[in-house]
């Protein structure tokens, strides 16, 4: 035989093996909780609701101490599809626009994630994944994946635009907020895409309000002495009742059902779980302490949530992470793992959270910012931006603010505070204050410049919407509580 021949057998006999040896991009599994409190788990300190298999989770996993996402549901969500802030994409609240008589006049914003957008699930698609979730969509649009499937114009078309191949009904609700149906239809999905690549989804609705949980789950809070609520909406009065402690715990098993289905399929090695919430707990019904806050605000208590990632071959078991990370980090991190590239005209605002996934190289994070040019008056946010620069934190409210201190919100969307007019600038030192409650804004005026010169920069660069003097404020119609 011929040297060239033998040669050529030799090297095609290669290639094969070549082939195998080249690593698999990871499966990704998202599991996103709605209102649930930085410390509304075990591993994260909680001492009320029970959650052993979040708790596994972090055991097998790495948790982070210092995540953020924004203070209400639909800017998380669109930040997570977009990788952008919503300053970027204009989707900064889930409120459109400002009472008439108010001290700013808000911005408004478009009233959904734009089409045009690339979003997370299509770069994922293009790279040759399973792209599909069931649940909480709510993207200015259809609500969730049910709603979304019975539009007559368009049904799963909607779903397409913004990359995803596969949908669950979410239904149906079986009195526990649609965990057991959505937890299914992920169960479904990842049994029929097995061979991977894929992304599954499973955006919960619990434990947002309305209280809705099986009512054995409820007893079992009970037996442990929690009272049972009231009202459906939740009592400040009443928090920590065993209806709401009972939504974390079902939401909790749910996770398990996931992870053993993983196990029992034989991939969960190769598989990426994230869990984390999209926003903070709401005050009305949780305690975010020591945090400062509650969802829909920009203190701690609002932005700063449970985020857990467990990938057995990569991550280390019961490692902690304590570099602040954002929602806006999620794109790139599967964009690096997919092997993928953005689009030539495309901004993330992200960066890849696999140097602190795998603990080796360097991670490039300047800070982390926040604007929410709207009035959430239910949560006593007024317009406000915030950045995050190491350990200290600014916080600017535009023209008026609200101050919670020594008052409480008496019951469901009861509104509280002190109104204060004029803008306002806070500073924070987090390492030594997490619960921000010194105020060093006048202690330390370079540190705060420095803060405030970033965030107008940021500003600009994003193109940030921002509130205006309103020259209609009627302040007699302005009134937060019974004493202003």
């Amino acid at each position: 035989m011929k040297p060239s021949i033998v040669f050529l057998i030799a090297f095609l006999s290669v290639l094969p093996l070549r082939g195998q040896s080249e690593e698999r991009p990871p499966n990704i599994v998202i599991i996103m909780a709605d209102d649930l409190g930085w410390n509304g788990l075990g591993c994260y300190g909680s001492e009320l609701a029970q959650t052993p298999c979040l708790d596994q989770l972090a055991a097998e996993g790495m948790r982070f101490t210092d995540a953020y996402a924004l203070s209400q549901c639909l800017p998380t969500r669109a930040a997570i599809f977009s990788g952008q802030y919503g300053a970027r994409t204009g989707l900064t609240s889930v409120e459109t626009s400002s009472p008439g008589y108010a001290p700013m006049i808000s911005p408004g914003r478009p009233k959904a994630l734009e089409p045009e957008v690339y979003t997370l699930f299509e770069m994922l698609r293009d790279a040759g994944y399973k792209t599909g979730m069931s649940g909480k969509l709510h993207l200015g649009g259809p609500l969730n994946t049910n709603s979304a499937l019975k539009n007559k114009n368009r049904g799963m078309e909607y779903l397409h635009d913004y990359g995803l191949q596969w949908a669950g009904t979410a239904t149906p609700n079986r009195n526990d907020k649609n965990v057991s149906a959505i937890t299914d239809d992920i169960i479904e999905f990842i049994e029929e895409n097995r061979d991977g690549p894929f992304i599954a989804y499973a955006a919960h609705r619990s434990p947002h309000m309305p209280l809705e949980v099986p009512p054995s789950s409820v007893q079992r809070a009970v037996d442990r002495g929690f009272k049972r609520s009231s009202n459906p909406r939740g009592l400040f009065s009443e928090r920590v009742t065993a209806d709401y402690v009972a939504m974390i715990e079902y939401l909790d098993s749910s996770i398990g059902r996931i992870t053993d289905k993983l196990d029992e399929l034989g991939i969960a090695e190769n598989t990426l779980l994230l869990f984390l919430s999209d926003n903070g707990g709401l005050t009305r019904v949780w305690k975010n302490d020591p945090l400062r806050g509650g969802k829909g605000q920009l203190y701690e208590g609002g932005v700063r949530v449970p985020f857990i990632v467990r990938w057995p071959t990569k991550v280390k078991a019961g490692s902690t992470c304590t570099a602040p990370v954002h929602v806006v980090d999620l794109f790139p991190t599967f964009m690096d793992l997919a092997g993928a590239q953005p689009r030539k005209d495309q901004i993330l605002d992200g960066v890849s959270l696999v140097p602190l996934l795998k603990q080796t190289g360097s991670f490039a994070r300047d800070a982390i910012f926040s604007h929410h040019p709207e009035y959430v008056v239910g949560y006593a946010k007024t317009p406000c931006s915030m950045v995050r620069k190491g350990n200290y934190k600014l916080i600017h409210y535009f023209g008026d603010y609200l101050d919670p201190t020594g008052c409480v919100p008496g019951g469901a969307g009861a509104l509280y505070g002190r109104f204060i007019l004029g803008s306002r600038t806070e500073l924070y030192d987090l390492k030594q204050d997490p619960g921000e409650t010194q105020n060093l804004a006048n202690d330390m005026p370079q540190v705060a410049e420095e803060l405030m010169a970033d965030l107008e920069s940021w500003w600009s660069s994003t193109g940030a919407r921002m509130p205006m003097p309103n020259p209609n404020m009627d302040r007699s119609k302005w009134k937060w509580n019974k004493n202003d």
